[in-house]
């Protein structure tokens, strides 16, 4: 696969910390199934420490975009790197795009920690389970210290008393945390977040929400697939809105917000008050 050269653009407005190393960089991302263009030229530049939010209208590309990242789908052309390292790509013999060395996607995909709408927790394990599975079988963590760790993270997010419980008697809420802590197990350099919330009943939002702003305040890299504006407009430094797979608008989120360019974005506020 050609990934497609561009010049590099400027870092986005509003980095925690203009100076640090990047953590993500995507440049002209575009992503295709079959006749229909999802993703039509997307770039991204995510440094240590910020918070990047991804926000838009169902099917404007969002989900497909983080997914993107991780390669949980593959880019039709584009260029992905993480920690300064791009994911390298090819051309199969049909001349669709594939990884050139999955041994590298895999590497990679444990400095990435993905939370999902859905939770996708292991039914078939406990809460500790979960969060000890990869780090033990595939990252060859010794046991204790996997366990250690798990226990610390369950701690963290309010979830001690159910490190012994399977997921189906969790609630919502719970599960999401659960799947957090899990995400942070792997001890990832960057945390990429499909719309946490979307799945969960009114009343669970705010747990959730709670356990990712203290990640914010701790100044953990971000990506964040959501619908909740104020929660986006009080923990990003970065935002991005797309509209049917390009960039609409970007910028600081307190500008965004306040005084947004695009007729498009003023509408798509509107429509979420």
């Amino acid at each position: 696969m050609t990934m497609v050269e561009t010049a590099v653009a400027p870092d986005m407005p509003g980095s925690a910390i203009p100076d640090a190393p990047v953590a993500v960089e995507v440049r002209d991302l575009h992503k295709s199934f079959g006749q229909l263009d999802v993703i039509k030229g997307v770039s991204m530049t995510a440094r240590e420490g910020d918070v990047v939010s991804i926000i838009g209208s169902s099917g404007s590309g969002k989900s497909t975009f983080l997914r993107c990242i991780n390669l949980l789908e593959i880019p039709t052309s584009g260029r992905v790197s993480v920690g300064g390292e791009e994911i390298r790509m090819k051309r199969d013999r049909h001349g669709q795009p594939v990884p050139a060395d999955w041994r590298q996607v895999e590497r990679i995909r444990t400095s990435l920690g993905m939370v999902f709408q859905s939770f996708n927790l292991w039914s078939h394990l406990t809460v500790l389970q979960n969060l000890i599975e990869v780090p033990v079988h595939v990252l060859k963590t010794p046991r204790a210290e996997a366990i250690e760790r798990a226990e610390a993270l369950l701690a963290r997010v309010g979830l001690a008393d159910k490190r012994h419980v399977y997921p189906a008697f969790l609630s919502g809420g719970q599960q999401q945390r659960a799947a957090i802590a899990r995400a942070l197990a792997i001890q990832p350099k960057v945390m990429l977040f499909d719309e946490p919330t979307s799945a969960l009943d009114p009343e669970l939002v705010g747990e959730v929400l709670k356990v990712i702003r203290d990640l914010a305040d701790e100044r953990r890299t971000m990506i964040l697939v959501t619908h909740e504006m104020k929660f986006a407009r009080e923990v990003s430094d970065q935002v991005i809105f797309l509209h049917k797979g390009l960039v609409e608008e970007e910028g600081h989120p307190g500008e965004m917000f306040r005084n947004p360019r695009s007729e498009r974005l003023r509408q798509f506020l509107a429509s979420t008050q």
